[in-house]
């Protein structure tokens, strides 16, 4: 997929929602309340989406068990790697059950660990590793969208998710003015709309272009 795009802003959502619900003064719904419901849609976007993926390498150091999550606010983690091997990820509890079946002194050490777990923001990675690598750990992993807090404020989410964005503060708006019936509507225009990005975000090269078979004659 190309790069993403990121040139909106919340001014950009809080125009087209006052323009569909004809309220282009702000005398029923204020900037203030859009800015609110950029944020949570923002945020139910991600978390149907997995849009805002981002990629950290850091070192690792020998006889170094824990690391500590990125600045950034990570959503959930997709993928562990140390020196290009990905690591087994298990539940806390599961691990403590593995390394008690496996290791119950705590005692293994090796070059590459076997597993990793995650609690309270930090990665523990078991056996701990003896070797150090540079740059050797790579966390792939989604973001939280950064809220918003003016009507200049860049959106979080790419350029592409912009009807989406504007359907849910739709929703909302809907709703304050209690015509619930027009917001369920709406509400299934968004839910189509993320299933729609999913697919194509989804969609494999050999979904996207016809694959041309042997034809078993040519074999005869």
């Amino acid at each position: 997929m190309p790069a993403e795009l990121f040139t909106k802003t919340a001014l950009d959502v809080i125009t087209r929602v006052k323009t569909q619900f004809g309220d282009s003064s702000g005398a029923q719904i204020t900037d203030e309340a859009i800015i609110r419901w950029i944020n949570d849609g923002q945020q139910e976007i991600v978390n149907n989406n997995a849009i805002l993926k981002d990629v950290k390498y850091s070192n690792v150091v020998k006889g170094q068990a824990e690391y500590s999550f990125p600045t950034d606010k990570v959503q959930y983690i997709e993928a562990v790697s140390v020196n290009n091997r990905p690591v087994r990820n298990l539940s806390a509890q599961g691990a403590r059950e593995y390394i008690l079946q496996q290791d119950p002194q705590s005692e293994q050490k090796a070059d590459m660990p076997l597993i990793w777990y995650e609690r309270a923001g930090i990665i523990t990675f078991y056996p701990v590793p003896d070797k150090d690598y540079t740059n050797g750990l790579k966390l792939e992993y989604v973001k939280m969208p950064t809220d918003v807090t003016t009507s200049a404020s860049a959106l979080a989410i790419p350029d592409r998710y912009l009807n989406e964005l504007v359907n849910y503060c739709m929703i909302q708006a809907l709703e304050f003015d209690e015509n619930y019936a027009a917001a369920q509507a709406k509400a299934g225009q968004f839910r189509e709309g993320l299933d729609r990005m999913y697919l194509k975000e989804n969609l494999s090269q050999n979904d996207l272009y016809e694959q041309i078979l042997p034809d078993p004659l040519d074999y005869v």
